[in-house]
């Protein structure tokens, strides 16, 4: 018949399983722990079968890797913390920076270039953007109106103007709504300045012939009667009789001096 040796053996937190005779084995069936008595206590003698749940860390370090898109590796034990450092393969595009980009699935760049014209072609006519891609411009619209209430009640939007026949006077719509008074700035405009000049507009340079003086020298009055020398029939008003100023005298007056002429007649008189 076969001899059997048992094995003291329990649950390791038993009591019967904390200590042993010296030498002698304990088992612990939930943990798969062998110990050796001590006499007063028990020594584990298996470590290498402690789960890895609690073990202080690996027998053998090993190393742990990546490839592809980035590289590193880092040795490890489980004793502690360790950071694998990444190193990014080049992609093959020269650093730099680009206007149009190749991505892959992955989101790195494969690709780069600078945008040509042949990229946004299609978008260009005569080469400016085509009208269909502009999104629409809000444009002033100008009403006009008879009276303050007309234009308060109008449907307006901020730019708009409205021009009222009532006053004659030009308001745009500065801030919505249009149904507040104050929203509405005057447009201030010239006054009843001159239009034109003779028939000219613009920037007019008058001279003396556009106001029908084509004769008319632009002479002082310093100079204009100093010495002048009339011809034709030049008149002048008629002094009184007994004028006896520096007025001038006319033919009509020297006469009236009762002077005498070729033709009358000295009469002495009888003695």
């Amino acid at each position: 018949m076969a001899n059997t040796i048992k094995v003291k053996r329990g649950l390791d937190a038993s009591t019967n399983l904390q200590v042993g005779q010296q030498g002698e084995p304990l088992f612990a069936t939930d943990t798969e722990r062998f110990y050796i008595g001590t006499g007063s206590g028990r020594k584990l003698i298996n470590p290498s079968g402690v789960p890895a749940s609690e073990a202080d860390k690996l027998s053998t370090a090993r190393q742990i890797s990546t490839s592809g898109a980035a590289t590193g590796s880092v040795m490890f034990d489980g004793s502690q913390s360790v950071d694998i450092v990444l190193t990014l393969a080049n992609s093959g595009v020269t650093a730099g920076t680009y206007t149009k980009l190749t991505v892959n699935a992955k989101g790195l760049v494969t690709a780069a270039e600078q945008i040509t014209i042949s990229d946004v072609g299609g978008l260009l006519v005569g080469g400016k953007l085509a009208e269909s891609l502009i999104p629409a411009l809000a444009i002033t619209e100008v009403f006009v109106v008879p009276s303050e209430t007309a234009m308060l009640a109008l449907t307006a939007q901020t730019g708009d103007v409205a021009v009222r026949s009532d006053e004659d006077k030009s308001y745009i719509l500065q801030a919505s709504p249009a149904s507040t008074l104050s929203n509405w700035v005057l447009l201030r405009s010239p006054g009843g300045a001159v239009l034109s000049v003779n028939g000219m507009t613009g920037a007019v340079t008058v001279t003396a012939t556009h106001v029908g003086l084509g004769n008319v020298t632009n002479e002082s009055k310093a100079t204009m009667f100093t010495s002048p020398t009339f011809t034709g029939t030049p008149t002048a008003p008629t002094p009184l009789t007994e004028d006896n100023s520096q007025q001038l005298a006319t033919t009509a007056f020297v006469k009236a001096q009762g002077y005498l002429d070729a033709n009358s007649i000295i009469d002495g008189g009888q003695v």
